[in-house]
């Protein structure tokens, strides 16, 4: 089952500059780019500002990992706080379309749509993809595949004579 990651701010554009609002998620919301669903677990607090609505807070979102050392799949957690501001595209009360800039596109990405509703799914999906590791590895202590055969050495000891450079013979007998 999945989550939406939309709300709809109307009423709290019509508030005063200050009114808060909590929305919390927890369960699996967010489409990743491989096309399987992230769980997103998350308080956040909706901030009226004077020119639209501040999201902020703790987030946790998964993340399926292959480890770079073992070859092993796992998941683990990215942990962020966002921190983003989101701007109406038309006038709460009047309906007029709202520019921010001369060079404005229309194409703001925190932008809340014409039906005032305001979607964290693709600053989520920054936030996510921000945090992926570039080399995961399943635990720090992970020995890898061994180079000559493939055995994977956290589950078993392999016999293959490993290859060491001899450039670094001199430097391994100053450890000695």
């Amino acid at each position: 089952m999945s989550l939406q990651l939309q709300v709809n701010v109307a009423q709290l554009l019509k508030d005063v500059v200050g009114t808060t609002r909590t929305f919390e998620v927890d369960g699996l919301a967010l489409e990743s780019d491989d096309g399987v669903a992230a769980y997103v677990r998350g308080a956040f607090r909706l901030t009226r500002t004077d020119r639209g609505v501040w999201a902020s807070g703790p987030v946790a979102l998964s993340v399926d990992y292959v480890c770079s050392r073992c070859l092993t799949p796992f998941a683990s957690w990215i942990e962020a706080n966002v921190d983003d501001v989101f701007l109406p595209s038309i006038d709460i009360t009047t309906g007029a379309k709202l520019r921010y800039g001369e060079d404005d596109t229309g194409a703001d990405v925190n932008s809340i749509d014409e039906q005032h509703v305001l979607d964290l799914s693709d600053a989520l999906r920054q936030y996510r993809l921000a945090g992926i590791s570039m080399a995961p590895v399943c635990r720090e202590d992970c020995k890898g595949i061994c180079p000559e055969c493939g055995n994977d050495r956290n589950a078993s000891a392999c016999s293959c004579e490993h290859y060491q450079d001899q450039r670094w013979t001199v430097l391994r007998k100053l450890l000695e």
